[in-house]
């Protein structure tokens, strides 16, 4: 009976020490979900790295700044199923967690930025292949684990509402932690915003009837601000301290990985014909002389010959870490965007010649290069009647990820950029990248649903809904 009765009392003694011990040992004080302000760095990180690689050994080839003197694939158009912008769900799962956490604790500059990000990241995905995953993407705690594929109608109605809620969300008078890219200054962030947008619209310019959306933008800077100045360019910046040092430099790449993309004659050439001092900044002449000479762009392998004979990327941007930098969009894109939307008559503020001039000399303060004198009066002044606007936004968007590639097939300009002899695709430049193998195992209803609508099989030269040269 004692043994009965002391079982009893030690019972009663730990059931009373047990209770409420998690509330107690529970720090209130403590985040049980990460924060915005933590999560933001790899993000901004990742996007970065992942537009480098992108821009040097995609974006490169595709808008014929270069190619590859091996494994040449990319340029002849031999593709095959290719998930090098599918991989970029992994961001945006991590940009909806941004989100859902700003949403949460009533952060509006976070959710701003969420938003900013969540929009360039989709276009990048939509604008390569097509149709894709985006209303039921990243919904795998919600049991979605074979999301549909919208289209890019639906997808660009959400990307452009993302960028009009987030304008208004900004407060620029707050800062944020976290920011690799603008160190917690919103109005930048804002001019990203609102001149994403200007990118976006003439996307679609083609397509849907968007002049009265940036007469708005234009007419309004206190409501939208744009990029005003270098300053304000979307450009990630690398410390140059390991790891923080970009994909393609010393420390992370290898010389032969930074020199395998040789100079095209496109890029060479036009340099040189128009004496642009940007020659000597982006390309080192045929090693041991002072002479250059391009590659040919699509030459098939056995043709190219010995790498030694050509030009090279400028190969102080590989060793000194500090150098190379992830340009999302600059001050002269959104410049060349305005002249282009004046010259067709989509907004009335401003001429063409005057966002063309100001464009043109804000690439070369970008690259902090001297623009000639008379390089605007007498090498390349505007005309509306020649492809001089289309040129010279081709060259200023060097390394800005694929934008000249996008920009291409929206515009069929510059025309110089053609299949060259050794291309295996019809004579026929690539309009979108293939969706990913795995994709097509994994989500394969949805997928097939998807190539059908493009026409009935997954290829290269399917145009997306912007497409429309």
């Amino acid at each position: 009976m004692k043994k009965i009765i002391a079982f009893i009392v030690l019972l009663t003694l730990s059931i009373s020490c047990t209770d409420g011990f998690e509330e107690i040992n529970t720090n209130k004080n403590q985040p049980t979900a990460s924060q915005p302000k933590q999560m933001l760095p790899n993000v901004i990180f990742n996007l970065a790295n992942s537009n480098v690689t992108n821009s040097y050994d995609f974006g490169d080839i595709t808008a014929q700044y270069g190619g590859f003197y091996e494994y040449n694939q990319l340029d002849i158009y031999d593709w095959g199923a290719d998930n090098r912008f599918w991989g970029l769900y992994k961001w945006l799962n991590d940009i909806y967690d941004i989100k859902k956490q700003a949403i949460a604790l009533n952060d509006k500059n976070y959710e701003a930025i969420s938003l900013v990000l969540e929009t360039y990241t989709m276009s990048l995905i939509t604008d390569t292949y097509g149709y894709a995953p985006y209303s039921e993407a990243s919904k795998g705690e919600s049991g979605i684990l074979k999301p549909k594929y919208d289209s890019l109608v639906a997808i660009y109605t959400q990307l452009l509402l993302n960028l009009d809620n987030a304008n208004a969300l900004i407060n620029v008078n707050s800062k944020v932690e976290g920011d690799l890219l603008y160190k917690g200054d919103m109005l930048k962030w804002k001019k990203f915003c609102n001149s994403l947008h200007v990118r976006l619209l003439m996307r679609i310019s083609n397509k849907v009837n968007v002049s009265a959306k940036l007469n708005e933008i234009v007419t309004k800077p206190t409501v939208y601000p744009l990029f005003q100045s270098n300053t304000d360019n979307a450009n990630y910046v690398y410390s140059g301290s390991y790891p923080n040092i970009s994909p393609m430099s010393d420390g992370v790449n290898r010389l032969y990985g930074y020199n395998i993309v040789i100079p095209s004659t496109n890029l060479v050439n036009t340099l040189i014909a128009n004496n642009d001092p940007r020659l000597d900044e982006w390309i080192d002449p045929i090693a041991g002389t002072k002479n250059h000479l391009g590659l040919r762009p699509g030459l098939p392998l056995d043709q190219i010959g010995e790498p030694t004979k050509y030009s090279r990327r400028a190969e102080d941007y590989f060793y000194t870490k500090t150098k190379i930098s992830s340009i999302f969009m600059t001050y002269s894109e959104l410049n060349f965007l305005l002249a282009e939307a004046s010259q067709r008559n989509l907004i009335t503020t401003g001429s063409a010649k005057m966002y063309y001039d100001t464009a043109v000399t804000a690439s070369f303060g970008q690259w902090n290069v001297t623009m000639p004198n008379n390089y605007l009066t007498v090498t390349a002044p505007y005309n509306a009647t020649n492809e001089v606007l289309y040129t010279q936004k081709w060259l200023a968007l060097y390394h800005t990820g694929i934008e000249s590639w996008l920009d291409w097939k929206r515009t069929g300009k510059p025309s110089f950029i053609q299949a060259g002899p050794g291309a295996k695709n019809n004579g026929k430049v690539p309009r979108r990248i293939l969706y990913p193998s795995l994709e097509q195992s994994v989500n394969k209803e949805n997928n097939s649903e998807a190539i059908q609508k493009i026409g009935g099989s997954d290829n290269i030269n399917a145009k997306v809904w912007w497409d429309n040269f």
